[in-house]
């Protein structure tokens, strides 16, 4: 988090100070306002990665400013959060691509988790995403293309690199048999042998990840789970 920027919009005094002082502490540089129209100055000025906005502030409310900000920018993350959870706003709030909708009083672990997610998001969509978490112990580095496990590098095959560089190009795309096996052979020459070469890599990619990494949706394809 300490490399992005964020917006808090908030305007009960008590929870601003709480909740700034705590994003302080993990994002290279926090903004905080106390109302809807000073979020959108604030936006258009430093351009934050993530906005935090409270649903129901003066001036101009969460919804509207996320829509507003929506109707240019579709890669800035936004978290919105509420004390009521209302039919009609949580409709609306659908349309926005929202991270998450969350309900206040907010534990920092929901908020935590929430955050973390923005950040994952946001760096997928600005090819910025260097490290993807499988566990808490095991990470695939995009860039490097090395895959380590409680600090230790897990050994790869060719093919098992190629396949995990495909599956973890895309979060939650399931790819098809022909498309793994047009990146693992640049052709295919002979659908049923790749096709059982292919579930043989499968088999032993899966032996080096965490449990259900990679998931197999009948009669679609693989996806990886992160």
């Amino acid at each position: 988090m300490n490399d992005l920027t964020i917006l808090y919009a908030e305007d009960e005094v008590e929870t601003r100070i709480n909740y700034s002082n705590y994003l302080k502490r993990h994002f290279k540089e926090t903004y905080v306002v106390d109302n809807g129209e000073d979020a959108l100055k604030y936006y258009e000025k430093y351009k934050p990665n993530i906005l935090l906005l409270d649903i129901n502030m003066p001036i101009i409310n969460g919804l509207e400013v996320a829509k507003k900000i929506r109707q240019k920018d579709k890669k800035t993350r936004i978290i919105i959060l509420t004390a009521q959870l209302q039919r009609d706003k949580l409709l609306f709030a659908a349309e926005l691509n929202l991270t998450k909708y969350l309900p206040k009083p907010i534990s920092r672990s929901n908020l935590k988790l929430a955050l973390n997610e923005a950040v994952e998001q946001y760096k997928e969509l600005n090819g910025t995403l260097e490290v993807i978490k499988l566990d808490e112990n095991t990470s695939w580095n995009i860039q490097t293309k090395k895959l380590s496990c409680e600090n230790q590098e897990t050994k790869l095959t060719k093919h098992e690199i190629l396949l995990l560089e495909l599956l973890s190009s895309k979060k939650d795309r399931v790819f098809s048999l022909d498309e793994i096996s047009l990146h693992l052979w640049d052709d295919i020459l002979d659908l049923e042998s790749s096709t059982t070469k292919l579930k043989d890599i499968i088999k032993r990619l899966r032996k080096k990840l965490p449990k259900n990494s990679i998931e197999n949706i009948y009669g679609a394809g693989y996806k990886l789970n992160f």
